[in-house]
């Protein structure tokens, strides 16, 4: 769920505010100008405090806040846990973006070609590293570490529109679908959060593996009794991660 936490003017920290009037001043914007934007604007982890969500549901991926919307860009701080890890995902309508983390994260890359997705790369995620997001980016983020930590995100398009990252893609290799949500890209999403699917979904041995290991550990960190659903899918993937490990 993404909640907007209001927060007065004369509260806003001012690196925030600076980063504000950095993207407004772009004629242009690409995810490199994006990248730099941040950059300048020296924001710090404790900048952002106001909009950590560390206690977030344990369906939820991660937490995740929405600090500004400027029509055409938005800025969201994602609250991680140790062990919180995102789904496989693309940012949907946005066409430029930049992420900063604040702790040890974990960023992987994906491709899409042919129903297939893949693996291209998994790196660490350092604190204080800026990444560029463009509209073509499938990726994952996440918390491998035992402390907990905050990013900072920032999505824009060429024209203001409602939903900045609406209809963004989350990649289920379990059910062999792609989901299509204007909310957060978790695990397990509930069908009144998913807009659309499109079924026929593969992924290689490699991806499959991590994506179900992934979304065992998450459904495993749900609140008991698990539903007949949940119940069900833990055997399954059980069995599917036996078998790509074999």
């Amino acid at each position: 769920m993404l909640v907007q936490v209001e927060i007065p003017s004369l509260r806003m920290p001012k690196s925030l505010e600076s980063l504000i009037q950095l993207i407004r001043k772009q004629s242009q914007i690409t995810p490199q100008i994006a990248c730099q934007c941040v950059q300048d604007a020296n924001i710090q982890a404790e900048d952002l405090i106001l909009w950590a969500d560390f206690d977030h549901p344990l369906a939820d991926s991660y937490g995740r806040h929405l600090v500004y919307d400027g029509g055409h860009f938005e800025i969201m701080v994602m609250s991680w846990a140790p062990g919180d890890f995102s789904a496989f995902h693309d940012h949907g309508s946005a066409q430029w973006g930049a992420v900063q983390s604040f702790g040890q994260a974990e960023h992987s890359v994906y491709h899409f070609e042919d129903s297939l997705l893949t693996t291209r790369a998994i790196m660490p995620f350092n604190a204080g590293t800026i990444i560029p997001v463009d509209h073509d980016l499938i990726h994952q983020m996440g918390n491998p570490s035992s402390q907990p930590f905050l990013s900072l995100h920032v999505y824009g398009t060429e024209f203001p529109q409602e939903a900045i990252t609406g209809s963004a893609r989350i990649f289920d290799l379990f059910a062999g679908k792609i989901q299509f949500t204007d909310g957060g890209v978790f695990f397990c999403l509930p069908e009144e959060l998913i807009t659309r699917e499109i079924a026929g979904l593969k992924g290689d041995r490699q991806t499959t593996l991590r994506h179900h290991q992934q979304m065992l550990a998450r459904i495993q960190r749900m609140e008991e009794p698990l539903s007949a659903p949940f119940q069900r899918a833990v055997q399954e993937l059980r069995i599917q991660i036996h078998q790509l490990q074999g």
